[in-house]
């Protein structure tokens, strides 16, 4: 008996181990996630950004403080980063992930988000670069000098036509 009670015992904590709760148990977040997370997804797989983005926030508005919440941050923070995306913005994508990295240490995507936040700083120094450089010449300005420089070449031209009929020209 003593046995059987064992037995029975063990195979019960065997198969309630391999059992998942239902859905209807699992926290709101938990549950909602993935279909939120497919749709951002597939928004950005069309190149509409905007809706991923909308999508991802008000997941994030209605499961606050949520694990769930904290990786929809983070995929906004990376929709930011993506050249397609029209509205793209290095500084909103930096400030993503800095979120991100703050409020969860043992994040799923956290080596991952230490790399884009670098790469996102380099692009804003580069950024920054470049517009500190000089403007390019206006047309006209460009205009002006390729003309100068076509008449210098055919000055040049008749300069060398001059010499080379001088140099042919027969002795008496």
């Amino acid at each position: 008996m003593r046995r059987l009670t064992l037995l029975v015992a063990a195979l019960s904590l065997a198969v309630g181990g391999c059992i998942h709760k239902p859905s209807f148990m699992q926290p709101a977040a938990e549950r909602d996630w993935p279909a939120t997370y497919l749709a951002a997804q597939s928004a950005a797989d069309r190149g509409a950004y905007g809706d991923a983005d909308k999508t991802l926030a008000d997941f994030a508005a209605a499961h606050v403080n949520s694990p769930q919440a904290l990786e929809s941050g983070y995929w906004r923070a990376v929709y930011k980063l993506d050249p397609a995306n029209k509205d793209a913005s290095t500084k909103d994508a930096i400030a993503g992930l800095d979120k991100y990295l703050a409020a969860s240490p043992d994040g799923a995507h956290r080596g991952e988000a230490t790399t884009l936040r670098r790469i996102a700083v380099q692009l804003q120094s580069l950024d920054r670069a470049l517009s500190a450089q000089k403007p390019d010449e206006t047309a006209a300005t460009r205009d002006e000098d390729v003309k100068k420089l076509r008449d210098e070449l055919q000055a040049t031209k008749d300069e060398l036509e001059r010499i080379k009929r001088r140099l042919t020209a027969p002795k008496p």
